[in-house]
Parts: structure tokens; sequence; C-alpha cells
């Protein structure tokens, strides 16, 4: 008698697993299981650039800090921020709140403003569209050799900035503090 063939890909019970991705979907796509949960591995593109020894780990947090800025103020206005009087509710108070929209975009666009029109480019390729290095590149027109030299500048240039807008910020508040007092 002979005997039943093995397949390679045994499907997997969507009655022990049912969050997991579909056979198809794991074959075809980068995807971990931990834990019984199917998991999407696809770093952002700084990641990789981290990885590769293109950029440090000090740039790899500026070009963090400045995609979480930019998530942050490109959020919509939750319904509890939404400056509109409500009849018979109380409004809170936001002096909680260490970070909020327009905090978030205030400091998105004071860095974007304290860059030069290349390294704001630069960034924005690589850190919002995620292009790689060298098609960022490309777009703005550097030269393609020396293109790990000038990302390595524009995120250099983005934490000079980052400290700058800091900078700016406790300015600030020492001048509403001193006028709070008299």
């Amino acid at each position: 008698m002979p005997r039943k063939k093995k397949t390679k890909n045994s499907p997997i019970s969507v009655v022990r697993l049912p969050n997991l991705p579909t056979q198809e979907r794991m074959d075809k796509g980068y995807i971990s299981i931990r834990d019984n949960i199917g998991l999407e591995e696809d770093p952002l593109r700084i990641d990789k650039l981290l990885k590769n020894a293109i950029i440090d780990e000090m740039q790899h947090l500026y070009g963090m800090q400045i995609i979480t800025y930019w998530r942050i103020a490109s959020r919509p206005f939750i319904r509890t921020a939404s400056y509109e009087p409500r009849i018979g509710k109380i409004m809170p108070s936001f002096d909680a709140i260490n970070i909020s929209r327009m905090s978030a975009e205030d400091k998105f666009y004071k860095v974007f403003a304290l860059l030069n029109e290349q390294n704001r480019q630069l960034i924005t390729k690589i850190c919002f569209e995620e292009l790689p290095a060298i098609e960022a590149g490309k777009q703005i027109g550097l030269p393609i050799n020396s293109i790990t030299m000038y990302v390595r500048a524009a995120f250099d240039a983005l934490g000079d900035a980052l400290a700058k807008m800091r900078q700016q910020k406790r300015q600030m508040e020492k001048e509403k503090e001193g006028e709070n007092q008299i």
C-alpha cells in the first residue's frame, strides 16, 4: 500500500490559533509568530540605516524624535481636545498633559525651520517617505558616491536643531514664569 506524501506547509489550525495570518501571507511576507501573535517584521528605514552603520545611535535617536513629533502633529484633534463650548459639560484641564498635539506640532515646525532646505528634504524622504538613502539622494540631486556623508550631516544638523528648539522652549518658559510672578 503506497504511503501518502507529506506536505511541506502544514496548515495552521484556525481554531487553535485564531489571531494568526493565513498560511499564504506567512509564506510571502515577513511574518513571525511570538506568543501566539503574528507580527510583521518590516523595520523603519531609519532602523535599517542604524543596522547598516550608516548613522550612529545618536543620529537614530534624533530621527526617531522627529518621526514622533511628526506622527503626533499629524493626528487629528480628539473630541476632548476640540476647543468648542459644550452645554452641560465641564472642559477638562489640560495642565497635566506634558506633550499635546499643538506643542508637538510647534516643535516639529520649529525644528524644520532651523534646518536648511537640503537637510530638510533628505530627512523628509528618509524618515517620512521611507525611501532608501541612495534613492532619496538621487531625487534631491546629491552625488551618489557621498550619500552617506550627506545623510550623516543631515542627521547631525537635525540633532543641533532639536537642541536649539529645546533651548528656545526653555527660554520661553522662563519668560512666561517671570511674567506670572510679577
